[in-house]
């Protein structure tokens, strides 16, 4: 018997080891909460790459052509946010969360009979940013209520992880393997099954249901839609380090949504690589975001939430300065040779830009990793419980609308400047806004401290 424990102790401690959250996965609630979130994740980020792909193609343009796909996929979030907000904060979450997903594996068979023409292509798209209006909100705002309060830090690092998971899995394996072989279609077929499959964990999590909800009700809260959400964001408006947690997630995303933008040509022109093999260069970034998610609970022992969201943000800037002077560096690293062993270098031209490319995209990958399981914790710990899927949703809101006008200019104007002058004037017009959204917070008055109201359903 005390071998067995033994052994099962070891199981927990390895896994552990990797996701920062084995404890977590004792509790029924949270376990079916992370595999329904992977198997969610990994399929849309299957069916989106695939559909980037198809949308843009080879060839010239490929920056234009990535804009508008990812702007038609930002799009709902201009009519739909406030509606989807109160609906979560309303609804049993389990319910939207099941609901969300069984939609969109109802939208994978309508993409295998309607084909992969671009109509199909934007319209799937649409629809599934549709889907993900809802389920974001109800993913992250369900968190406190399968989780201790005291386990915050380490649910939303696990969390993650398991979305790194999903981004390695529907990016760099399952894409890749049925676009070299079979094409996409039985791809969009698997994609279906596991949004079925994450529908069924979803639903079997007790703790999410919040009892009978009438109709009435339900009319009622969307018809105040616009109050209801309101209140949510003056809640948020009263604790600057809440506040300034989801505006410095939102840049951050932003910045991430310019990245995958310009990706396409960034490969074709600085790296001189095939698009659909870009995902290659950019993997290894994955474990800057595990380091991320693994030290962010011992840096918050260091520093408060909200100044290592900061410390963060400052990283997420370098990186992309970084980035774009992917060239100079790579000249700098190619002509590096101390030893005099190699002649000129130990590295090519083409090598050295792939190097200087990996380091950058891990920093920035840590960055964005920290910031999102730090703001995240924030908003769960200090804003009350019912007013936290509207939250969520408002960043959701703030974070596409804030990215089309970015994504669009990125997307036009390295057609004719280039990549490298884009990614450095993204950096500069996000950190301006950060401490633009810094100054107007820190004039208003001295914020009140959420964290003793908050209720929380455990």
């Amino acid at each position: 018997m005390t071998e067995e424990a033994t052994k099962a102790s070891r199981r927990r401690w390895r896994w552990e080891s990797l996701t920062g959250g084995g404890v977590l996965f004792q509790e029924d609630g949270f376990r079916r909460l992370w595999i329904g979130r992977v198997l969610s994740h990994a399929a849309v980020n299957t069916v989106l790459y695939t559909l980037l792909i198809l949308a843009v193609g080879e060839g010239s343009g490929s920056s234009i052509k990535s804009a508008l796909f990812i702007t038609a996929y930002l799009l709902p979030t201009a009519t739909l946010g406030t509606i989807s907000g109160v609906l979560v904060d309303r609804l049993p979450k389990n319910l939207v969360l099941t609901v969300a997903n069984l939609v969109r594996a109802g939208l994978m068979l309508v993409l295998l009979m309607a084909g992969t023409s671009l109509p199909a292509v934007y319209g799937i798209a649409l629809l599934l940013a549709i889907t993900s209006q809802v389920a974001s909100p109800a993913e992250s705002a369900a968190v406190p209520q399968v989780v201790r309060t005291d386990q915050l830090t380490m649910a939303n690092s696990t969390n993650n992880f398991g979305g790194l998971v999903s981004q390695v899995i529907g990016f760099a394996v399952l894409p890749p393997l049925f676009l070299n072989t079979v094409g996409p279609r039985p791809l969009f077929f698997i994609a279906a099954l596991m949004f079925g499959a994450s529908a069924g964990f979803f639903l079997l999590i007790r703790s999410l249901r919040t009892g009978p909800v009438t109709m009435a009700s339900t009319v009622k809260a969307v018809r105040n839609i616009r109050t209801q959400f309101a209140e949510g964001w003056e809640r948020l408006s009263a604790d600057m380090a809440a506040y300034m947690g989801v505006i410095i997630m939102v840049l951050a995303s932003t910045a991430s949504l310019v990245a995958v933008t310009l990706m396409p040509r960034f490969a074709q022109d600085t790296l001189d690589i095939p698009v659909r093999n870009a995902i290659f260069v950019f993997l290894p970034a994955a474990l800057g975001a595990v380091v991320g998610l693994r030290l962010v609970q011992l840096l918050e022992r260091w520093m408060p939430k909200a100044w290592l969201v900061g410390v963060a943000f400052a990283l997420l800037a370098v990186s992309f300065g970084g980035l774009s002077l992917t060239i100079p560096f790579a000249g700098m690293l190619e002509d590096f040779n101390p030893l005099g062993a190699f002649k000129p270098g130990p590295f090519g031209e083409t090598t050295a830009r792939i190097v200087v490319t990996i380091f950058f995209s891990a920093l920035a990958a840590f960055s964005i990793s920290v910031i999102g399981v730090a703001s995240r914790s924030l908003v769960n710990e200090r804003l009350p419980l019912e007013v936290q899927g509207r939250v969520f949703a408002a960043q959701v809101v703030l974070t596409n609308l804030a990215s089309i006008p970015p994504i669009l200019l990125a997307g036009f104007l390295s057609e004719v400047f280039g990549v490298a002058p884009m990614m450095f004037l993204t950096m500069v017009i996000l950190v301006a806004a950060a401490g633009w959204s810094l100054a107007r917070a820190m004039s208003r008055p001295q914020p009140l401290d959420n964290a003793e109201t908050r209720r929380t359903t455990v």
